[in-house]
């Protein structure tokens, strides 16, 4: 699907909100009582979500199958084909290529999967992620003792997952990169010799992204690589018009990760199995939670189309990540502001990007800041309405953020539906069987070999 195709769809969905309102219960002072956010039938709630759908109908809410990847957002200036794919996926598993980190004694040893793995929902599985510095696989995840906590490569915003990041224009919590969709007329931000000078490629923020992160890790190509391993031949079909000499470098290996992160997706999940026909597929008590997801809940304001998310951004008044056992990153401390550090507008401080809502049961930290433990947690402070985070103004908090009058019951109902009615069981599909260089993966250090089973 072309860019400005899915845009206009994306915009369709609000022209058909307020009419959709009728029927799901949305407008301010409806949907206040039980029966209006309990599940009707199928048969009416299909009617209800193609209203909602606009010209799409249901296949607004659908992602795209694995042969469907015609359908999946694709940036202009990378087409997605098989070959990238292919060279994509072992990009992100190889900790091969993690040649250069602050740590020495990490060298080789991390993968971009090392934060997105597929156990936690290609989310990092711990509530601060370590690429670089550090050792041990997955949610056992920890600081390398021979690297000095200023050498450790950490984040101070929770890692999102790249499940669905074909249905997002820019990239990280602040929406910062990328140079397309919501960062278009922003050129100023983008000073020179910084990241985010890379922008001024015109891509969208996956590839973006990709790119910032080989470098910022410490990660590229070596020609050691290329000519003792099959890496050479995978460039060679994803890129076949590439000058030699760009061929094997970081935008070419950008491209191609981002390419195959497009192709993540959670369409064995239940509520995609439903949406494309079979009814059994959700219990009835997550119909009822779909219910008052797209009704009483009103989630759907900000979580929609196939990724239930948006290139919106919002004050939640969530809190930061911050207290024991967070390890601290030198440099601008300005990225609590979200939205606001970027753009250095007054209404964007403290605003987060909207994050997609599936496989989110696995993944042990929620919120921007990493401080909610379970879905069921967000759920209960969206629907108290009252910021936790004392520094973020009152008069920052967004108007969506206010007490959604929700029962015990509902909350449950709620909460099945994104723990479980949003959940793909084999997310593991999209690992590879082994990486070009033979390393172990997603990590090689001597624990993570060990934890991991390898040789």
């Amino acid at each position: 699907m072309s860019r400005n195709a899915y845009s206009a769809i994306f915009a369709g969905v609000y022209r058909f909100l307020i009419i959709a309102s009728l029927s799901f219960g949305l407008l301010p002072g409806c949907g206040t009582r039980e029966s209006e956010s309990a599940y009707v039938s199928d048969a009416t709630f299909r009617e209800r979500l193609s209203l909602l759908g606009g010209a799409k109908g249901l296949r607004f809410f659908r992602l795209p199958g694995p042969e469907e990847w015609t359908d999946l957002p694709a940036d202009s200036l990378n087409p997605i084909t098989p070959a990238k794919v292919r060279l994509g996926q072992a990009l992100f598993f190889d900790p091969a290529i993690s040649f250069d980190p602050a740590c020495k004694a990490a060298a080789r040893t991390f993968s971009c999967a090392s934060c997105h793995f597929a156990a936690a929902g290609f989310q990092a599985g711990i509530r601060q992620s370590i690429a670089g510095g550090g050792r041990g696989h997955g949610f056992l995840r920890h600081k390398h003792p021979s690297c000095d906590s200023s050498e450790v490569d950490v984040q101070m915003l929770r890692t999102p997952s790249i499940a669905h990041c074909a249905w997002q224009e820019v990239q990280l919590w602040s929406g910062k990169l990328g140079g397309t969709g919501p960062n278009q007329g922003t050129d100023s931000l983008w000073p020179a010799g910084s990241f985010l000078e890379l922008n001024k490629l015109g891509l969208q923020g996956v590839e973006t992204q990709a790119r910032v992160a080989l470098e910022a890790h410490g990660m590229r190509m070596s020609s050691d690589l290329l000519t003792q391993t099959k890496y050479k031949e995978l460039f060679d079909e994803a890129f076949p018009t590439e000058k030699d000499e760009l061929r094997y470098r970081r935008f070419s290996m950008a491209r191609a990760i981002a390419a195959w992160e497009r192709t993540v997706v959670c369409d064995l999940a239940p509520w995609q199995v439903w949406l494309r026909g079979d009814s059994s597929a959700l219990s009835k008590r997550q119909k009822e939670g779909a219910a008052i997801f797209f009704g009483k809940a009103k989630c759907v304001q900000c979580h929609t189309g196939p990724a239930l998310n948006s290139m919106s951004f919002h004050v939640l008044g969530m809190s930061d990540m911050e207290g024991p056992g967070i390890i601290p990153k030198s440099g601008s401390q300005d990225h609590n502001l979200g939205r606001g550090a970027f753009t250095g507008k007054s209404e964007d401080r403290y605003a987060f990007k909207t994050p997609q809502l599936y496989n989110l049961k696995d993944a042990g930290f929620l919120g921007h800041g990493g401080n909610f433990c379970s879905v069921e947690e967000v759920i209960r402070y969206k629907n108290a309405g009252k910021a936790q985070n004392d520094a973020v103004p009152k008069e920052q908090i967004s108007v969506h953020f206010r007490p959604l009058n929700l029962n015990e019951k509902e909350i449950q109902a709620l909460t099945d539906f994104l723990e479980n009615a949003l959940y793909d069981p084999r997310l593991k599909r999209y690992e590879p069987e082994s990486v070009p260089s033979g390393f172990c993966f997603p990590n090689a250090d001597k624990l993570s070999r060990a934890q991991l089973g390898c040789r």
